[in-house]
């Protein structure tokens, strides 16, 4: 702490060195846009330029405002406050020109030169931008605009990627990341495809030997690692065409984890430690470098794939005139470095440069800021493009450098950096911090001081001390604190439930010593935990402000809302059906659950409920049961989104969501996705299963969800990227359970130098949440990977410095009691003396001013003409209907059905009989349906064995000499009381119309008569359970039959096919 500023010089340079050009690497707190406004201030004071003249270029719009108003401000003052008449003259005409100063994001600025000059950069005068969340859609549209031409043109493509086991649906992930790359050379090199077999027999042989060594029945805790890639690979080989390299690869990949056995399992611990090390042995020599030749010889294959697939986005992209934030940097770039006359222009026009946060900017703005400020103006080649005298100001601070993600490129700084001084200017260090009490700042210098080098390096930046302006006054908080989360809460979810509770206590401790709530900010390291946090505080009674990429898809609302959902797929999937009652829509507990089904109660929707079941879980049963056949009739009779959108209503889902504190921003999302997915519904995606699964896609990836609403008194909460150039006086780091190893998220690696940039690429697929699966590799791919990790790593101290440095007076560390190896702030815990927070129980909860409590008899007085009208409007005017609806499955539910049957089943069935009689082939579409719900590919032959029993059928004869045919015929018709249908239909005396809608399999005439065919395909075992089916959808077919002849006025037969007793 000192109240000398002990960089006074650097800052005096900056405001009155005009003619020499600077890189000022400024450190957290050390009052930079101070500097930035003070420069500009003089350029125009001194009268070395115009306001119109100076470009300001800041890394957000939020900087951009602030900018604006705090060189204005200074304007106005510096005008007041001037004597000398040139001089006040210069300021006044400034403040009257302010707005043709440009002060704003660097895509912005490049958009206003296009616009400019479009002639030159060969755009569409009237081009428009695309905002992040529209280039997303544009992308996701051109895909499929692209797969569809080449499932018409070029089928043979997709067959060529099936065949190495890639499906295309795994690539677009892949695709959005290639996408952020187009200046980029993708390097491939194409390889011999290695020979798998050799060592697959060598496998096979030892999987033979090694199954005679497993338990005969499986252990009561089930089988290890090494007992399941052994059962496992056994199951695959058997079903499996051993001449397919990509079954081959499978079976290989079964061995690519750590198979240590668990000795208790095994009932000869010889026998688990031979074979675990044979088998590791195997892998280390022969396996893994084939698994690693195999992923390189594809990547050529994929690199080709995906290129095609972003030829289509392009050509879309130019169609329609639209530019994306890298096509409006690389454009200007291209204009400035192509075009003399352009370049000479805007360099007349904007003869000063200054750019802010250039740590965390685009490597192709490095270049463009060059080109447009070089002496000279016929220079191509960046690097050598020297600044003219003054022109160029750059800020920035590499030890905030955090955006790698996003392009960010040290070697690009580090670059500019080195030509700053080759070619004249200087470089200076900012290192005094206005921000941060001395008590915080000395103790943040003990861990940065270890975790910075001395000297910068490719990877990092020097360390800097922060040299604290401010001394605290021994007030009643300051410092650098804990909160620590006792040792019994070893659980992810209990830890950040517990954190965040002592940090709402703490903060009502704080309130009460006169803080306000927008005195505090809480980070987290990554997006995870952010709506979880807010939702906590809230019911702590704090106000809660936040920004971020919070996934609504993690909060519990919204996983429930999805278990609800997924459960009306399939009614008779008891696994859904069970997680359902369990959610927090039917509260039904464990013990509750045991008694059902100690009754007798079976896990569907068809159940009865059991007499002998006590009241109280008799009751909950009741109510659950009743609306979940309700939801399922809404799921069959509704459009799917219709069924969705009132199955929200139904159970609540908005007012919970304001009950439990996540406001109007989680309700709105929901609201917006819904709304997305109604075009997709009018796009032809309506099947309820496939609108479920969008859903649940949209729902897991909608992050772009809340923004923080300024000047509020709030407690703000976001994740470490949004806090940049953000403070608070009190900052709290939360999540202490959570740290990601850089390792995992590893995808490219990108290599520059002064000519070139060449991207090395790693294909995967998502297996699951967190996990993925490696499909193509380029060369050297460990090689590059490893120096990617560099950067990475030497970016998490990073983060750490941006993140510790928020605040003003007082940090406070989230801990655990029981370990802190997940702790992505442990680093900071290694400081001496810190004290943990005493915290007291307080009461929860805000005093409600001036609250007036309304009795029932109130609310009924001012509300009954609202609820009389209300009791109208429930009175059923119609009813809806389809065959399959209302019947009562527990008749044939318990009948004993073969395994791997069910509603996914019958929809494969469905599909490939629809192909057969249409004539269309189905050698590709067989697999990719099977893969598509994830059945195995042993399934494949009993799709064969049901066309194979079609085409025996006297059905398929009569297709041979049909006059006509239609599949998966929609009808509609209104049926009222006097219609000859109504008697089939009607469940209700009191209702007048039915509207019916349904869908017929099969209809075709011959001899000028009609034939239904209705398709079913249930799995019954016994040949005299038969009977009972078929008189079970006896009613529907008939329905078919007399609906069909009052529609078409002609005689009509139907009939049920695909009802066996043997396992087809």
């Amino acid at each position: 702490m000192t109240k000398e500023i002990i960089d006074q010089d650097a800052r005096t340079k900056i405001e009155q060195e005009l003619s020499t050009n600077f890189l000022i690497e400024a450190g957290a707190g050390s009052g930079k846009t101070t500097s930035l406004v003070s420069r500009m201030v003089n350029l125009i004071y001194t009268g070395t330029c115009r306001v119109e003249e100076i470009v300001a270029i800041t890394f957000t719009k939020k900087a951009a405002d602030e900018l604006k108003l705090r060189f204005q401000s200074e304007i106005e003052k510096a005008w007041k406050k001037e004597q000398q008449l040139t001089k006040q003259k210069r300021l006044g005409e400034a403040l009257q020109r302010m707005d043709q100063c440009f002060l704003g994001t660097v895509h912005a600025f490049c958009a206003k030169l296009l616009r400019e000059r479009p002639i030159e950069a060969n755009l569409d005068i009237n081009f428009l931008e695309l905002e992040d969340n529209q280039d997303r859609e544009l992308l996701e549209e051109s895909w499929n605009q692209f797969l569809q031409s080449i499932q018409d043109k070029n089928p043979e493509v997709l067959d060529n990627l099936l065949e190495k086991g890639i499906r295309v649906d795994n690539l677009f992930e892949n695709v959005k990341m290639m996408k952020n790359y187009p200046d980029v050379e993708w390097v491939t090199t194409p390889i011999a495809k290695p020979d798998l077999q050799d060592t697959f027999k060598t496998l096979k042989r030892l999987l033979n030997d090694a199954k005679r060594a497993l338990p005969k029945k499986e252990p009561q805790k089930g089988y290890d690692k090494l007992q399941s890639s052994i059962t496992s690979a056994l199951r695959k080989i058997r079903h499996i065409h051993t001449n397919q390299d990509k079954d081959i690869i499978d079976v290989f990949e079964e061995f690519d984890k750590n198979l240590k056995p668990t000795y208790n399992r095994w009932e000869n611990r010889e026998d688990a430690e031979f074979y675990y090390t044979q088998l590791t042995r195997l892998f280390e020599a022969e396996i893994a470098p084939l698994m690693k030749q195999w992923r390189e010889y594809i990547h050529p294959m994929v690199i080709s794939f995906i290129h095609d697939a972003l030829e289509v986005y392009e050509k879309v992209k130019n169609e329609r005139s639209l530019l994306n934030f890298q096509d409006l940097l690389r454009k200007t770039n291209t204009l400035l470095k192509e075009h003399t006359e352009v370049r000479k222009y805007f360099q007349q026009k904007y003869r000063y440069l200054l750019v802010d946060e250039f740590q965390d900017t685009d490597p192709i703005q490095a270049e463009m800021m060059f080109y447009l400020t070089s002496v000279n103006t016929n220079e191509t080649e960046w690097t050598r493009c020297e600044p003219l005298p003054g022109s160029l100001f750059v800020v920035g601070d590499p030890k905030q450098a955090i955006y790698r993600f996003r392009r960010a490129d040290m070697d690009t700084y580090n670059r500019v950096k080195e030509l700053m001084i080759e070619q004249g200017g200087e470089v200076l260090s900012l290192t005094m911090n206005f921000r941060t009490l001395n008590s915080v700042t000395e103790k943040l210098n003990q861990v940065f001081e270890q975790q910075f080098p001395k000297a910068e390096t490719a990877y990092q930046a020097a360390y800097r001390p922060l040299n604290a302006f401010h001394k605290d006054k021994q007030s009643d908080f300051y410092g650098i604190k804990t909160l620590t989360v006792p040792e019994d809460y070893s659980k992810k979810d209990e830890v950040i439930q517990k954190d965040g509770e002592n940090i709402s206590q703490a903060i009502q401790q704080l309130l009460k010593q006169g803080f306000q709530a927008k005195d505090f900010m809480v980070l987290t390291r990554y997006n995870e935990g952010i709506g979880r946090y807010a939702q906590i505080l809230e019911k702590n009674g704090l106000p809660v402000s936040v920004s971020g990429e919070m996934i609504i898809g993690d909060m519990v609302e919204f996983k429930e809302l999805m278990i609800l959902l997924k459960a009306l797929i399939d009614p008779t999937d008891a696994v859904m059906f069970t997680a359902a009652l369990r959610g927090i829509f039917f509260g039904i507990s464990d013990d509750e659950l045991y008694q059902w089904k100690k009754a007798g109660g079976r896990f569907s929707i068809y159940s009865k409920v059991p007499n002998q079941l006590k009241s109280k879980a008799k009751d909950k049963f009741s109510i659950a049961i009743t609306r979940l056949k309700t939801y399922y009739q809404w799921v069959r009779n509704l459009s799917p989104i219709t069924a969705i959108d009132k199955v929200i209503e139904d159970i609540g889902f908005y007012p919970l969501l304001v009950i439990n504190k996540h406001g109007r921003q989680a309700q709105k999302s929901l609201l917006q996705i819904l709304e997305a997915i109604r075009q997709n519904n009018v796009k032809g995606i309506s099947n309820y299963r496939n609108i479920c699964t969008l859903l649940e896609k949209m729902v897991e990836e909608k992050t772009t969800v809340i923004n923080m609403e300024e000047e509020t008194d709030a407690v703000r909460i976001m994740n470490i990227h949004k806090s940049k150039g953000l403070e608070a006086p009190i900052v709290c780091l939360a999540h202490p359970w959570k740290h990601v190893n850089p390792e995992t998220s590893i995808r490219q690696h990108i290599k520059r130098d002064d000519f070139s940039s060449k991207g090395y690429f790693a294909f995967s697929k998502n297996t699951g949440t967190f996990h993925k699966k490696s499909l193509a590799i380029p060369l050297q791919w460990e090689e590059y990977k490893q120096e990617e990790l560099r950067y990475l790593t030497e970016e998490e101290a990073r983060i750490l410095y941006v993140a510790a440095t928020r605040a003003e007076r007082a940090l406070v560390i989230s801990k655990s009691a029981r370990n802190n190896k997940k702790n992505p702030w442990k680093k900071l815990l290694e400081v001496t003396e810190i004290e943990d927070m005493n915290l007291l129980e307080e009461k929860k909860g805000l005093h409600v001013p001036n609250e007036k409590i309304i009795t029932y008899e109130d609310y009924m007085k001012r509300n009954h003409n609202q609820l009389e009208w209300m009791k109208q409007s429930e009175i059923q005017s119609f009813a809806s209907f389809t065959p399959t609806t209302n019947k009562e499955y527990e008749e044939v539910l318990d009948l004993d059905r073969e395994a791997g049957g069910g509603k996914e089943w019958g929809t494969i069935i469905h599909t490939a009989l629809e192909h057969i009689v249409k004539g269309n082939p189905i050698d590709r579409l067989v697999p990719n349906v099977l893969s598509s719900y994830d059945m195995s590919a042993e399934r494949e032959k009993k799709v064969y064995d049901y066309i194979k029993h079609f085409k025996q059928s006297d059905i398929w004869h009569d297709l041979q000499k049909a006059e006509t045919f239609y599949t998966e015929v929609p009808f509609g018709l209104r049926v009222e009381r006097g219609n000859p249908l109504y008697h089939l239909i009607a469940t209700n005396e009191h209702v007048d119309v039915y509207h019916v809608k349904g869908i017929i399999d099969l209809v075709y005439k011959v001899n000028n008569r009609w034939n239904i065919v209705d398709y079913k395909t249930d799995r019954i075992k016994k040949e005299q359970d038969l009977k009972k089916v078929k008189e079970f959808y006896q009613a529907q077919i008939v329905f078919y039959q007399k609906a069909w002849e009052y529609l078409t006025k002609e005689p009509t037969d139907a009939q049920i096919w695909g009802l066996f007793s043997h396992s087809y």
